[in-house]
């Protein structure tokens, strides 16, 4: 692997990083729960993690665009500021 690899996928990483924690702050769940539910949602839309995970984080900073908008879809009311069921329905 090269070294743009490695670093894309370092970057992935911190992207479901902070993508599990937002979803921790905002549900009051744990890693391992926000991360299922990230799993979930990726096999609902077949997006895959890293892409979705993007997108929660874009539309949870006020940054995304169109291009987040199944990420918005699934979590916009959520960050808007309603606690909701996470995506598994649990």
């Amino acid at each position: 692997m090269s070294y743009r690899g490695l670093r894309a996928n370092d970057t992935s990483r911190k992207v479901i990083d902070t993508a599990i924690g937002v979803l921790v702050g905002l549900r009051g769940s744990s890693p391992a729960e926000a991360f299922a539910e990230l799993v979930q949602v990726t096999r609902q839309t077949g997006i895959g993690i890293g892409s979705i995970a993007s997108g929660l984080v874009a539309v949870a900073s006020g940054t995304s665009s169109a291009d987040n908008a199944e990420a918005f879809n699934v979590w916009g009311e959520l960050i808007r500021g309603g606690r909701v069921a996470p995506a598994n329905g649990r």
